[in-house]
């Protein structure tokens, strides 16, 4: 079951739906009630296909969605017991890099190409800690680079973005994520830039971090492989609405949604041979273009009329593992087993 602090989840979305205004007449549904927890000291892995509403979803919870166009027609983003989606812009400010932070998908384009490291992180320290001084700051930066086992942090410090890998620019920015010690850090698909031995470098030291500093994690990813490697939990999204969520272990062993069933089937195991894998029909519909009912009707073999009408209801496959299919009502108490 889901790990708490002694009053609840660390962050718990109940309900959750975002609305973007294109115009006066058109508004896109990009994510549907969609509730999830994350205990304290826990990582959540976020899986799903690009376009499926997992990086709307976590930028919501910062409120980093931009603001003249998102609506927030219904749910709650409780951190710590607080609406983040009712809160003043000052108090999102603090909360902001301070006790929940960010890591987005590509480094390259994270920093700003003018500033050096150093000074782009000592930027980061004062302004969560406006009355500290520069000498103290500096050797808060110096730490922090030299946490994420970059060597010569004195020479990092004074380095330009550009002249640094994406690996180093990704260390950097989890430095700079982790130096308010937040509670919760938010990961947005950041290995996806990088080559597999710099991917499993970076997930191995994200890992130490969270051991070490007890953080909170939401890991984005559509990597079935990083999921297993990182998350406790995992939520699979289609469509802006969650399918499915479990134990990683239980869901990827037992899954239950045939969208999670297709994920990991398409999936090479240990013993993949080179046969041709097995693949989902059609892609990601666009927002436009989204289905009624359950999005995923029009790709999944086992969809009926009743799959086009409204979305099913979460069924319990065991125990902290739920799955909404219709399907599922005709598997008798044994349907996520295969």
């Amino acid at each position: 079951m889901t790990n708490t602090t002694d009053n609840g989840p660390l962050l718990e979305v109940r309900n959750l739906s975002v609305d973007f205004r294109i115009d006066r007449k058109t508004i896109l549904h990009a994510v549907r009630e969609v509730s999830f927890t994350v205990g304290s000291g826990e990582t959540l892995g976020i899986l799903g296909e690009s376009g499926c509403g997992k990086s709307v979803t976590c930028m919501s919870i910062l409120q980093l969605n931009p603001a003249r166009t998102t609506i927030y027609p219904a749910g709650e983003i409780l951190f710590e017991g607080k609406d983040l989606l009712r809160i003043s812009p000052k108090e999102m400010q603090h909360i902001r890099g301070n006790r929940v932070s960010m890591i987005f998908q590509e480094p390259m384009t994270a920093m700003n190409p003018l500033y050096t490291i150093g000074t782009q992180l000592m930027e980061a320290v004062r302004l969560h800690r406006p009355g500290i001084a520069k000498a103290e700051a500096r050797e808060l930066v110096l730490e922090a680079i030299a946490s994420v086992r970059i060597p010569n942090p004195d020479r990092i410090f004074d380095t330009y973005p550009f002249a640094l890998s994406g690996g180093m620019l990704q260390r950097c920015m989890i430095a700079m994520a982790m130096l308010a010690r937040p509670k919760l850090l938010i990961c947005d698909e950041p290995t996806t830039a990088l080559d597999v031995t710099i991917q499993a470098q970076v997930l191995e030291l994200m890992n130490e971090l969270k051991e070490k500093e007890k953080t909170s994690i939401i890991f984005v990813t559509h990597d079935l492989g990083v999921i297993n490697e990182m998350a406790d939990r995992v939520m699979v999204m289609y469509g802006g609405r969650k399918c499915e969520e479990g134990e990683t272990a239980e869901v990827f062993l037992h899954p239950a949604h045939p969208y999670t069933k297709g994920l990991i089937a398409s999936h090479p195991s240990p013993d993949y041979t080179g046969r041709r894998l097995p693949t989902i029909p059609g892609g990601v519909p666009s927002l436009k273009d989204m289905p009624k009912g359950c999005p995923f009707n029009n790709r999944c073999s086992l969809a009926t009329e009743k799959c086009a009408g409204t979305f099913p209801e979460y069924r319990e496959i065991s125990e902290d593992h739920l799955a909404g299919c219709f399907a599922l009502e005709q598997q008798g108490e044994n349907h996520g087993r295969v």
